[in-house]
């Protein structure tokens, strides 16, 4: 209750303070500035009144966005917005690294037959089954109306494509708030890794495809596929260079360790964009390297590779909580939510779909590896988040596509907004019904009356 009165006064606070406060005042950062505080606290109490209700706190940070920002009251206006992109990735580096700590190499090791065979029929059912899905639903598609059967097959692969990626940054983010620990946990935590990096290459194949069958000219380039192999080689090799270095400061150094943790994911974040900048100015080259994989194998190297593994992650959880509630709120600020009134019954019909498709896969995959019923049951809602590289990806169908691919991305982001409010909710379901939050270990350890 206290924490709804306080999210009600900051809010009136903020209308009171707008209305003194004209968008043109004489310091235009100060409304940013302002705009940051004032949603940073709003996410915190909002995630705290929904954790009352059992529900994730994330939730409450990417509502909190969706609602205060700049496509619903907009409290929050979309410069503001634009101008915490900074802030934003460096969160996402950050959660990269707490979630390449989280991926235990004893525990991948035992879970090894079940996270590949989960990751097989997970992407062989539901990349199969939403082009099925999309071909049959084509009608509800303005956009392929009077297009021939190649593009209708093209746009069915694509949003195929899009429909296996997953969202580490979630999945960390419920697994810290709920402390869950075990098989389930870890099988969980390693598919949505994998599935997540091998999606970027699965994409470059597949639209690299589908540009060539709609083209006119009937060439295939495969300029994307190389591209996006050598960034995804040299993000990896960058992150275990980075993961080597972060090994002799813990180890030799180990002064403001919390400190350099997030120095680390400032220097990644600003030296991939830069490195990328400094490519296309002065050589015209397009590559990119991965902030989010350099650092997701980082963290997995000073995890498994070295003994200071556990103070490296006791170091990140006791950070972790501010770094959740700006990334989330940014999240849920820049959801474009006018995508979802202008495409919301394909979206929901594609959201339902591809839920059904990812408990099926799941469900298959750990019936083959012989999981336990109990998993096989929960394995499905765990990995229906999305953000982060599928946001990215919608961009490059927009750009590569200028026929439908604004309208294809557009229905894409309506998808991705809608999975990303549902998934936290499901996924924290999920590790509560296996008994792996630490809420049910304790429930399990107590003794009875």
């Amino acid at each position: 209750m206290r924490r709804l009165i306080g999210l009600l006064l900051i809010l009136g606070f903020m209308l009171l303070t707008l209305i003194d406060y004209p968008a043109d005042m004489t310091y235009p950062w100060a409304r940013t500035t302002f705009a940051f505080g004032f949603l940073l606290l709003a996410a915190y109490l909002l995630g705290d009144v929904l954790a009352g209700f059992k529900m994730p706190k994330i939730t409450g940070y990417i509502l909190a966005g969706i609602v205060f920002g700049p496509y619903v009251l907009n409290l929050v206006p979309l410069e503001s917005v634009r101008d915490l992109g900074l802030i934003d990735d460096l969160a996402l580096t950050f959660i990269a690294l707490a979630a390449g700590g989280e991926l235990r190499l004893k525990e991948l090791k035992n879970r090894k037959r079940a996270i590949l065979l989960t990751v097989a029929f997970l992407t062989l059912i539901v990349f199969v089954g939403m082009v099925l899905f999309v071909i049959l639903a084509r009608g509800l598609m303005p956009f392929l109306d009077g297009k021939s059967f190649v593009h209708v097959l093209a746009v069915a692969a694509i949003v195929g494509t899009f429909a296996v990626a997953r969202s580490p940054s979630s999945a960390i983010a419920i697994i810290s708030e709920t402390k869950a620990r075990g098989p389930f946990t870890e099988m969980v935590l390693g598919v949505t890794v994998l599935m997540d990096v091998g999606v970027i290459a699965f994409f470059a194949i597949v639209v690299t495809v589908c540009q060539a069958a709609v083209s006119t000219t009937g060439g295939m380039d495969f300029n994307l596929i190389i591209t996006m192999t050598l960034e995804i080689a040299g993000s990896i090799g960058a992150g275990l260079l980075l993961g080597w270095l972060m090994m002799l400061y813990i180890k030799h150094i180990r002064v403001e360790l919390m400190i350099f943790i997030i120095g680390v994911a400032f220097l990644t974040t600003f030296g991939t964009k830069q490195l990328a900048a400094i490519l296309f100015i002065r050589y015209g080259i397009v590559f990119h390297l991965h902030a989010m994989l350099i650092c997701i194998t980082a963290g997995f190297l000073v995890q498994n590779y070295s003994p200071s593994g556990r103070i490296f992650m006791e170091k990140i959880d006791r950070v972790s909580l501010p770094i959740y509630v700006i990334f989330f709120a940014h999240v849920g600020a820049d959801l474009d939510i006018r995508t979802l009134r202008a495409t919301w019954l394909i979206a929901i019909l594609i959201v339902t779909a591809r839920c059904l498709f990812i408990w099926l896969g799941a469900y298959v995959g750990g019936r083959i590896a012989g999981d336990p019923s109990v998993m096989r049951r929960w394995s499905g809602p765990s990995f229906i988040t999305q953000a982060g590289v599928s946001l990215g990806l919608a961009g490059i169908v927009r750009a590569r596509f200028p026929e439908w691919g604004a309208a294809l991305a557009t229905m894409i982001v309506a998808v991705i907004t809608l999975n990303q409010v549902i998934g936290p909710v499901t996924f924290k379901l999920a590790l509560s019904s296996v008994g792996e939050t630490r809420e049910a270990r304790l429930r399990r350890t107590s003794p009875r009356d």
